[in-house]
């Protein structure tokens, strides 16, 4: 996976935030957040991000979501027992799948990011089923933003912002 963006390593560039809480449990022997915790706050995020836009609503009865791609790059330690701030936006919207972009946030630091595919699909006959239309317009409001600070200050990093729907 490729370095991440200047820009997916600021909080600003994402429309959606959640604070999420590390538990003592999380830590690995050297007392960071363990690799396998982290990716279970990116799949919390996505999870609640999905909720609070009305993405499971949207959805037909005998539809979902199935994960076909998941992707994570750690960049710095995590540390107990500090709020983990986990930011998300869409990064690409297809016929029948979507691409999330995630990030990690502490004390306004990102410590990693990540990117997760997910496909419509029925669940009973199996295959991609197109997006409905209501999710498609709720995903496309939450897109990623270019944040203005890259151009200029490629390493500042911004506090998260709250979520619009916490």
């Amino acid at each position: 996976m490729a370095k991440p963006s200047a820009e997916r390593l600021l909080a600003g560039t994402y429309p959606w935030s959640v604070d999420v809480p590390p538990r003592f449990g999380d830590l690995d022997p050297l007392r960071h957040l363990n690799n396998a915790a982290l990716a279970r706050f990116y799949e919390d995020g996505r999870v609640r991000f999905i909720d609070a836009i009305g993405g499971r609503a949207a959805v037909e009865p005998g539809h979902g979501f199935v994960v076909a791609e998941v992707a994570i790059q750690y960049l710095a330690e995590g540390r107990y027992p500090d709020v983990v701030a986990v930011s998300s936006g869409l990064l690409r919207l297809g016929r029948s799948s979507f691409t999330m972009g995630h990030a990690l946030f502490q004390g306004g630091a990102c410590i990693g990011t990540s990117e997760t595919t997910l496909v419509h699909v029925h669940r009973k006959e199996g295959g991609a089923r197109p997006l409905p239309e209501a999710l498609r317009t709720a995903l496309a409001a939450y897109a990623l933003v270019a944040s203005p600070a890259v151009a200029t200050h490629p390493s500042t990093t911004e506090t998260p912002r709250e979520s619009p729907h916490a």
